[in-house]
């Protein structure tokens, strides 16, 4: 099993648990938040594996990739994640006006005991 520091979904940042000790996070919480942690990761981001992360920088943000390649980024990093075994990407782009344009989406992850978790 894995257990990590417990992220604030709502602000993605250390919490307290009951007893005012910084939060943990169990299994398969834990997987789930690490997997979003990848995949928020950008890429040259990580000191020690700079070839790991999202290129935002480079082929997102301000460009137009195909939701297919985007996809398979976003894959490729939850498949790091310890744990897991297989990793789908569903993306939606919403364009209705230029100015609200947004990326949504979830990544349905297996993990090696066949449990199945959206992230």
């Amino acid at each position: 099993t894995m257990t990590t520091l417990y992220l604030d979904p709502t602000s993605w940042d250390l919490a307290v648990d009951a007893s005012r000790n910084i939060a943990l996070a169990g299994y398969p919480y834990s997987v789930a938040q690490t997997v979003a942690n990848a995949c928020r990761l950008w890429s040259g981001e990580a000191p020690f594996n700079t070839d790991r992360g999202i290129p935002y920088a480079t082929d997102i943000l301000g460009k137009n990739p195909p939701l297919q390649l985007m996809a398979s980024w976003f894959e490729r990093e939850a498949k790091t994640v310890p744990l897991v075994q297989t990793a789908q990407a569903v993306l939606e782009f919403n364009a209705a006006n230029r100015q609200n344009r947004t990326l949504t989406g979830q990544i349905q992850v297996t993990l090696t005991d066949g449990t199945v978790i959206n992230v």
